[in-house]
């Protein structure tokens, strides 16, 4: 019985002393909930955005959403490509909402890697910067999308995989995402 009553008790010690140490996230949800109690809606709302301030600016870079689509007009506004094959030579465009990326004197800032994998996982190309996204934008906000385009290559018919890893100017961030791809047969002329 001695054992087991030394166990609750380094259990209730261990439980305490994590909730203790919660940390800004859970006293910002803690403040929050209070204030949501008391009515306070803007309050409670701000606590929370105080919270995502800590996972936004601590975090990796990280994607929301990624997509490929076949036009994008906004963030959130996007239309769904039906399927993920091609034919060589067409435009395969990804949609990407990043996550926990820096400021920079009112801009965002990326760089994008590229690489393309076939179904065995062999890498058949590999092209640093292809891509660089630098836009104005005000700091804090957390609403930001980017499309990301490319011609896909020569083929032969089959799966394959298209790698993007992303570095953030503003930080160093990086963060990396894969889009699945098919390429079909050129159309006969």
């Amino acid at each position: 019985m001695r054992l087991k009553t030394a166990g609750l008790t380094a259990f209730l010690v261990l439980s305490w002393s994590s909730f203790a140490a919660a940390g800004p996230i859970a006293d910002a949800g803690a403040e929050a909930e209070g204030l949501h109690a008391d009515g306070q809606i803007v309050e409670a709302l701000e606590a929370l955005n105080a919270a995502a301030d800590v996972v936004w600016g601590e975090g990796a870079l990280a994607f929301r959403t990624v997509a490929v689509v076949d036009a994008a007009s906004g963030f959130g506004l996007y239309d769904v490509r039906a399927d993920a094959t091609f034919k060589p030579d067409q435009k395969l465009t990804v949609y990407v909402e990043p996550v926990g990326f820096g400021y920079g004197g009112g801009t965002v800032a990326f760089t994008a890697d590229l690489a393309l994998e076939n179904a065995t996982g062999q890498v058949l190309n590999e092209t640093a910067d292809v891509f660089a996204i630098d836009a104005p934008f005000a700091e804090g906000r957390r609403e930001f999308y980017m499309t990301l385009t490319f011609d896909v290559p020569f083929l032969r018919p089959g799966d394959y995989t298209a790698i993007f890893t992303v570095h953030d100017k503003n930080s160093d961030k990086s963060g990396s995402f894969d889009v699945p791809f098919n390429v079909a047969l050129p159309a006969a002329e």
